[in-house]
């Protein structure tokens, strides 16, 4: 923020709080001003202050006046008006107090007084003043300075005159000290809260405008993810950890009657945006290499060269399979991910073998592939009529509960999967969302999660 700016609102700031003190102290000035008048006439008998007394007072109205109206609207006036009557009323005890040195008719005595009178005016002058306290140093100080040399020019100055003096000026001088002190710490404290609140706001407005577009990504996110299954037989539990997950799904029908089911299920290292980009990278890559969607190995190499080299230091993890519902047969080719799970109707557990070498997507280029040539291999089973297939990500089983790992690992897994393997893939995957509730709370996620169950 240039300087300029921070200046011009610590002057409005100044201004407002001017403007509330005023409201109140300057119909008491006025106030006070006038038992001062009432004192020297009718008490001192002192005639010659009343036009002294009286131009204070009037300032002091039609200031109040103002601050009713005008300088609601008009707050840079404020201070250059408030220090206006702050001088009128110094010049005013001032005055008076010349008038009472340089007359040889009035005692001495009265000197004190006249001190006194000075000093506490001063003071209240000074507590009062709020934003207007920049100009209290030559408030203060010129008019006595300038009374001070017509002294010099109209008297010589007696012992008891100059300790009179001493006090009102050793106030003015301390308190012009003071005020300057004052000021400049309030400038740069305001300087300061200015900047941090300028900061806030504009951190504010990011983050606003950061929810505003992770919402809208996770939207988009969402988007390349399929609606819902193509089939009933299919059910979905899929949750990430931020708005922008790395666990990616999708389905593939192969014919019209959706009797044969490509599935692809995949892991990208980390969290947040740059997983859900390389997840929306999968999407496209899956979408343009549909040639390969009939076969999983071939899949596989192709994701993979396209992958990379294009996604940085991250890798993924997947497995594709496809679904033959009439044949009752399963083909899958896996890339480093957790194998392929086989509910039977008896409730047994039979996790498939992982196919070829554990090597994730992303990571070996094609010259190197030829290496591994069984790398990327395939494999094909029979299933039973009233198994589950069940396919997941390592969020399901790598769960912590407030900072410790939980012991929600393959075993409590399975043995959920076996305690409701008569259900239906739906209902099943809900008993499992309560029993993750029940046991780590509602925020219970740590990771991205997805779990596909398919009922053969």
């Amino acid at each position: 923020m240039p300087h300029n700016d921070v200046k011009r609102y610590y002057n409005h700031d100044q201004g407002i709080q001017t403007l509330k003190v005023s409201k109140i102290i300057t119909p008491l000035t006025a106030v006070v001003i006038a038992l001062f008048l009432y004192q020297d006439i009718y008490i001192l008998h002192f005639y010659f202050t009343f036009w002294y007394r009286f131009i204070p007072i009037m300032l002091c109205i039609v200031y109040f006046l103002l601050t009713l109206s005008l300088l609601k609207r008009h707050v840079h006036y404020v201070i250059p008006l408030y220090t206006l009557l702050l001088l009128s009323g110094i010049i005013m005890i001032l005055g008076i107090a010349y008038r009472i040195f340089t007359n040889p008719l009035y005692p001495e005595t009265f000197l004190s007084n006249v001190s006194t009178g000075i000093q506490t005016v001063f003071i209240v002058l000074f507590l009062i003043a709020s934003g207007a306290r920049r100009f209290l140093p030559i408030v203060y100080t010129v008019p006595l300075v300038l009374f001070l040399i017509s002294l010099s020019f109209n008297k010589q100055l007696t012992s008891l005159e100059l300790s009179a003096l001493s006090n009102p000026i050793a106030t003015t001088l301390f308190l012009s000290l003071l005020a300057y002190v004052f000021e400049s710490m309030n400038s740069r404290e305001f300087a300061l809260r200015f900047t941090v609140e300028q900061n806030e706001d504009e951190l504010n407005q990011y983050k606003d405008t950061m929810e505003k577009e992770l919402a809208f990504a996770s939207y988009l996110h969402r988007l390349i993810m399929p609606l819902k299954p193509p089939v009933p037989s299919i059910s979905v539990y899929y949750h990430p950890y931020h708005n922008l997950g790395g666990d990616f799904y999708d389905f593939i029908p192969l014919d019209k009657k959706k009797d044969r089911i490509g599935i692809f299920i995949s892991d990208v290292t980390g969290h947040g945006v740059s997983s859900a980009f390389i997840t929306a990278t999968l999407k496209h890559y899956l979408v343009v290499g549909k040639k390969y969607h009939e076969n999983p190995q071939k899949l596989m190499y192709y994701l993979n060269e396209y992958l990379t080299g294009n996604i940085g230091q991250n890798f993924v993890t997947a497995l594709y399979c496809i679904i033959d519902f009439n044949k009752k047969e399963l083909i899958y080719s896996n890339a480093a991910h957790y194998a392929p799970i086989i509910v039977g109707k008896d409730g047994n557990i039979h996790e498939l073998e992982k196919t070829g070498k554990p090597f994730p997507l992303g990571i070996i280029k094609k010259r190197k592939l030829i290496k591994y040539s069984k790398n990327f291999s395939y494999s094909t089973i029979q299933l039973q009529q009233g198994s589950k297939l069940v396919l997941y990500t390592d969020g399901i089983i790598e769960l912590y509960n407030a900072g410790n790992p939980s012991n929600f690992d393959t075993g409590v897994f399975f043995q959920l999967l076996q305690q409701y393997h008569l259900l239906s893939s739906a209902d099943m995957l809900n008993e499992i969302d309560r029993h993750l509730t029940s046991q780590h709370g509602n925020n219970y996620i740590n990771d991205d999660i997805c779990v596909i169950v398919v009922d053969i």
